[in-house]
């Protein structure tokens, strides 16, 4: 099979250049130089007519406006957009002034709540002495029709046992 792979002309000797080898390929100086094109007198030149002379000067005069155009429409929205952001620092700056004035307000509404629930927990030694506050102890301050003496009994006598 070592016969199939070699050449019948025998090996080929090839001789490069060492310096030339060693570099990468993109700084050979061979492969740096320019091709040379023959270039026709009039090859890079095309003739245009006046018409289309014309129309190009328009076409780059209406290309010009409309990047002016843009230019300050986008400036507008700019302007637009920064005095947006100033109105809502404004906003967000008085809502969060008034949530601290309305958070204030509430705390010493609380807290003066709370110690009127306090003086009225000190007002009464136990509970049913509110509730028997709350009750007509004569027979003649109640106003309802019903019978409520039996209740009224039992009330008293809850607080009298927790008195004692």
């Amino acid at each position: 099979m070592d016969e199939f792979f070699d050449d019948p002309a025998g090996t080929i000797e090839t001789y490069v250049e060492p310096e030339i080898a060693a570099q990468p390929l993109m700084f050979n100086d061979a492969a740096r130089q320019p091709f040379e094109i023959p270039i026709a007198p009039n090859a890079g030149v095309t003739l245009v007519s006046a018409e289309q002379q014309k129309r190009r000067e328009k076409l780059r005069e209406l290309e010009e406006e409309r990047i002016k155009f843009v230019r300050e429409k986008d400036q507008e929205e700019r302007i637009q957009k920064q005095s947006r952001k100033e109105k809502g620092q404004q906003y967000l700056l008085q809502f969060q002034t008034e949530l601290k004035k309305d958070i204030e307000a509430r705390k010493t509404a609380n807290q003066q709540a709370q110690e009127l629930r306090s003086q009225n927990k000190s007002e009464y030694k136990n509970s049913w002495d509110k509730i028997a506050s709350n009750i007509a102890l004569k027979d003649g301050e109640y106003p309802g029709e019903k019978d409520v003496a039996k209740m009224r009994q039992a009330i008293l006598n809850k607080r009298k046992d927790l008195t004692k």
